[in-house]
């Protein structure tokens, strides 16, 4: 069941007593238009970088920090303390995460290093989407490149400035 807080508690009214039911929050999911262009400026930076994709997604997800939660805390996993562990974190295209300052040391002696879970980009309303957006123009524009002038960069463009007014 969807609807506004009125039309859920009149649902509601006519169910059976003793269920129990949860409700959430409907986020308005990112278009695929943001996403389309979300990654073509990403590929745009990653060939001036020379780095793939997920290198520079990971980066900008992390400047965004947008934490997966469970139950109001950021969900957080240790990784061992290694440059492998660190360079599998940094290029990954499915898992996105960000390291802490903090580590550990289990009973065999190895050290392992905290890092915080990102929520993925899919999973991103439109809001946070534009926040991820905005991240990658910014580092577009501080690394002197620009947009191409082409039709369909200046109306994605467009499109993005107009969700970020809406989502304001």
């Amino acid at each position: 069941m969807t609807g506004t807080a009125m039309e859920i508690i009149s649902w509601l009214a006519v169910q059976k007593d003793g269920q129990r039911y949860e409700i959430n929050l409907c986020k308005e999911k990112r278009s695929l238009n943001q996403n389309s262009f979300y990654w073509a400026v990403v590929s745009l930076i990653a060939r001036s970088l020379k780095k793939p994709d997920a290198y520079v997604h990971n980066l900008l997800l992390r400047r965004c920090e947008i934490y997966e939660k469970l139950d109001g805390k950021v969900v957080c996993i240790s990784l061992p303390d290694t440059d492998e562990a660190e360079l599998w974190v940094e290029y990954n295209e499915d898992y996105h995460y960000k390291p802490t300052l903090d580590y550990f040391e289990n009973s065999n002696g190895t050290r392992w290093r905290w890092y915080k879970v990102l929520k993925g980009s899919k999973e991103f309303d439109t809001s946070e989407m534009s926040r991820l957006i905005d991240l990658a123009l910014d580092e577009l524009n501080n690394m002197g490149l620009q947009l191409p002038q082409e039709e369909r960069f200046m109306k994605a463009l467009e499109e993005h400035e107009r969700i970020k007014k809406e989502t304001v």
